[in-house]
């Protein structure tokens, strides 16, 4: 899901320090929560990122650090307006959706994107779990297993995360 986002994620990261390739990764994979971008794809995107004259190398002794430049700023900027542009496009949606359907899900979307128009990765904290739930579902339901348990196992879920306070 996150890899075509890796440019902006990059830039993103790169825009107030200067990083090693290895350090880049390690900071995507610490503010995504659970996504580590290989070295096949960051080290290629930085060498077409230099070329683009978006990102310059520093050499400090065995590291190479990557920061952006003024011009890599200027873009980003650009990406970032873009991005807002279209937030606003899918908030206008879902309030047009909203009138039609339930609102809690309607107010869940709206916080989503949001959140993402900040900046921010929502349910970042629950990655993990929320990855190993989906996961877990597909496959029971894909092998055909019991509907009727996995429902109840659902409803029963969903109970106990209303008694939290």
């Amino acid at each position: 899901m996150m890899r075509g986002y890796l440019r902006l994620i990059v830039m993103k990261t790169l825009a107030n320090r200067r990083l090693s390739g290895y350090d880049l990764i390690k900071q995507i994979e610490k503010h995504t929560g659970t996504w580590k971008p290989s070295f096949g794809s960051v080290y290629p995107l930085l060498e077409r990122l230099l070329k683009e004259k978006l990102v310059e190398v520093e050499v400090q002794g065995r590291k190479k650090l990557y920061f952006l430049t003024s011009e890599g700023k200027k873009h980003l900027k650009i990406i970032d307006k873009t991005k807002n542009t279209l937030v606003d496009k899918l908030i206008a949606t879902f309030n047009a959706f909203g009138k039609i359907t339930d609102k809690r899900e309607m107010g869940f979307m709206l916080e989503i994107l949001n959140s993402l128009k900040k900046g921010h990765l929502p349910f970042k904290e629950l990655s993990p779990e929320l990855n190993q739930f989906r996961a877990t579902l597909y496959e029971l339901y894909s092998k055909g297993k019991d509907r009727k348990k996995i429902k109840n196992v659902l409803r029963g879920t969903v109970k106990k995360l209303r008694s939290i306070k």
